[in-house]
């Protein structure tokens, strides 16, 4: 393998006095859920309750904050809600092979720059947003997020996922964080009763294998789960190099894609206790992902390498007699880059080491003031988050940011039900260390954000309007304000980002039949954070000036005949840069094409489930300047996939068959870094 070298290296990491609670934290909340989720798969304590799978039910409810969505045949994915705009997707067989990206790239609104094929870097947007501008949640508590400002959401396992929801232009304000023009929260499985595993192979050498054992008690009081998955894809796929001359094609050549590999295994486990008190929910897990750290076209890397490890646990406890709920997370996550002949170029050649942790407290009480008609949301935050990183030779100190943040909002109802109306507002303390940068031992701000929706059902489960307005403040990240060895230089006097966005809407649905959204966006971003290059060899981040996007968003499903349904997303948009800058002002942001689309037609129902998806994106440039050279042009991709499924008393057996990318298009997002072509997997899954 071409990462051999980093196996057996563990996780020799070094103690940190005062942080050490973090990481028996973590073991602490572990060793509580897996002895939940073992405690209830050990018979005679606990009976394991067996009924009809899950995939077999005629219902699926959808929870939107204060909105409950049920559908027999065609789910609402889309729902109106004051909290704003919310997208839910469900997986379904075969997506917990898929990566984030690859799933969330699916969705109105929601742009990915990609770097590779699966496990490789991508870079999201949402309704033209930059990528730290994205809040993004595991089980509504933040992922990591301050070095980058960008949280690693592509290592979050699909394996444990269940759903995964989009909430656009207000992030909740119970989610918590300043900044956010949007927030992507990730939902793990809940309650998994018996036996589940997935067997799967695929091209460019994919293989993977995930079980999960679960069980209930009687009483409903008690269940758990276990899980082990594992996943390895060459990434070995051929691609057409155009050999840095994109304007000529006489001396384009087809190569393979080399040190692309990934190696994924993991272990997580979740439980539920529910007393007379007190309902106590845990998961924890464990996770580590290596392989190549390929460059691109002209500048590769065929010899470096990336480890990273990663230990999280999540916990809450909810009161039984009052409204209140107390949450719990913490995490440690290390990362191993391997450059042994300094082919990236970040650093010296050699090995460096980054170790982070975090930690997150969170105090929610909604109480119903006037039941009925007026309820509120309040509470209180504290997250930390602390990065130490070696390079070559040297330890640079330990950079820090702690976040105190208390929020609340109103849910006022009126007109019979028909009428919600929702103020909020976020306050946030951030804190940031890093002690030898010149300047900036410690800085301190202060933010506010407040925001406001509003739902009218003008008939009610058929007809509803929506608007939202909201304000928010962006930090810079440690990178922007600190700088990163190898290419980055610090600006400890960047202005943070002033966020202005509103959107209005208007939804349609049918029960079982048809449900449809149709929504105008605006944002505007104020003190644009933008890195320019300073030197021959460095970067620095600066506030260059204002961006606007203006943007509409059609989503929709709609049920046919012979249980058929078929579903489609559009987002039309104009993404300019208004900066003074005249070489800038008036162009495209790069990597957002103005038309963007999806539309799939499956059979929902029976043992045959037949699938086509296509997807569609329009020309886009690469960069600021719109050079028409580095100009990414439109393109379609057609996937297409079968499903048979067996049911027995007590067993289901899916097997499932998917091609991707059919026309085998040539397909770059970010120049230099290819896409796989024609692709297949095979995959089958057993629940009992």
């Amino acid at each position: 393998m071409a990462c051999h070298h980093l196996r057996g290296r563990g996780m020799a990491l070094a103690v940190h006095p005062g942080r050490d609670f973090i990481r028996w934290l973590v073991i602490g909340f572990g060793a509580a859920t897996f002895w939940s989720a073992v405690g209830a798969c050990v018979p005679p304590a606990l009976a394991v309750e067996r009924g009809a799978p899950a995939a077999a039910t005629a219902a699926r409810v959808t929870v939107i904050d204060s909105l409950v969505v049920t559908a027999s045949v065609t789910p609402d994915p889309f729902g109106p809600a004051p909290s704003g705009l919310v997208t839910r997707l469900e997986l379904r067989d075969g997506d917990a092979g898929r990566d984030a990206a690859n799933l969330l790239g699916r969705m109105a609104g929601l742009q990915m720059a990609r770097t590779g094929g699966w496990g490789n870097t991508a870079v999201p947007s949402l309704r033209g947003s930059a990528p730290a501008q994205i809040r993004f949640f595991l089980d509504g508590m933040p992922l990591p997020d301050a070095q980058t400002g960008l949280a690693g959401f592509q290592l979050v396992p699909l394996s444990r996922i269940t759903a995964i929801e989009v909430h656009r232009g207000v992030v909740p304000v119970g989610l918590g964080g300043i900044g956010g023009a949007g927030a992507v929260d990730f939902l793990t499985r809940t309650r998994d009763d018996g036996v589940d595993a997935t067997a799967r192979m695929g091209a460019w050498g994919e293989r993977g294998l995930q079980a999960s054992a679960g069980a209930a008690g009687a009483d409903g009081n008690r269940s758990g789960l276990l899980l082990v998955h594992g996943l390895r894809v060459d990434n070995d796929f051929t691609y057409l190099d155009h050999n840095q001359t994109f304007h000529r094609d006489d001396d384009d050549t087809v190569r393979v894609r080399d040190n692309a590999q990934v190696r994924e295994w993991g272990v997580w486990s979740q439980g539920r206790i529910s007393g007379d008190v007190v309902e106590l929910k845990g998961s924890a897990g464990f996770v580590r992902r290596e392989g190549g750290r390929p460059g691109p076209i002209g500048y590769p890397s065929p010899h470096a390498s990336v480890l990273y490890d990663r230990l999280d646990a999540r916990l809450r406890a909810a009161l039984q007699s009052a409204p209140l709920v107390l949450e719990a997370a913490a995490g440690r996550g290390h990362e191993v880059l391997d450059d042994p002949r300094g082919e990236i170029g970040f650093a010296p050649p050699g090995e460096s080491r980054s170790v982070g942790e975090d930690l997150t407290l969170r105090l929610t009480w909604s109480p119903q003031l006037r039941p009925g008609w007026l309820g509120l949301q309040a509470g209180g935050a504290w997250r930390g988050q602390w990065q130490d990183d070696t390079f070559p030779g040297k330890l640079d100190p330990q950079r820090s940011r702690r976040e105190t943040t208390l929020f609340a909002a109103l849910d006022a109802t009126a007109a019979g039900g028909r009428l919600h109306l929702s103020p909020a507002v976020r306050w946030q303390h951030t804190r940031d260390d890093f002690p030898t940068t010149p300047g900036a031992d410690e800085t301190r701000r202060n933010d506010a954000s407040p925001a406001v929706g509003v739902v009218w059902s003008v008939r009610p489960d058929r007809v509803f309007l929506s608007a939202h307005a909201a304000y928010t403040v962006r930090p810079p990240s440690w990178v922007e304000l600190f700088g990163h060895r190898g290419g980055i230089d610090g600006n400890p006097k960047l202005l943070p980002e002033d966020i202005a966005s509103a959107d209005v809407a208007v939804n349609l649905r049918h029960r079982g039949r048809y449900s449809l959204r149709l929504a105008l966006y605006f944002a505007e971003t104020d003190d644009k954070i933008v890195f320019v290059q300073n030197s021959q060899r460095t970067s620095k981040a600066i506030n260059l000036g204002r961006a606007r996007v203006r943007g509409l968003e059609f989503e929709g499903a709609l049920g046919l005949p012979a249980d058929l349904e078929i579903s489609a997303n559009l987002t039309l948009q104009e993404a300019e840069d208004t900066s003074p800058v005249p070489v800038y002002h008036g162009k495209s942001l790069p990597f957002l094409p103005a038309r963007e689309g999806q539309v799939r037609l499956e059979r929902t129902r029976g043992p045959w489930r037949p699938r086509v998806d296509v997807a569609f994106m329009s020309a886009n440039y690469r960069d600021r300047a719109n050079t028409e050279l580095d100009k990414a042009p439109a393109r379609t991709v057609v996937d297409a996939g079968l499903g048979r499924t067996w049911r027995g008393p007590s067993t289901e057996l899916s097997i499932q068959a998917e091609i991707f990318n059919i026309t085998d298009n040539t397909v770059y997002d970010v120049e230099g870094f290819p896409l796989p072509g024609r692709s297949w997997r095979l995959s089958a899954r057993i629940r009992r």
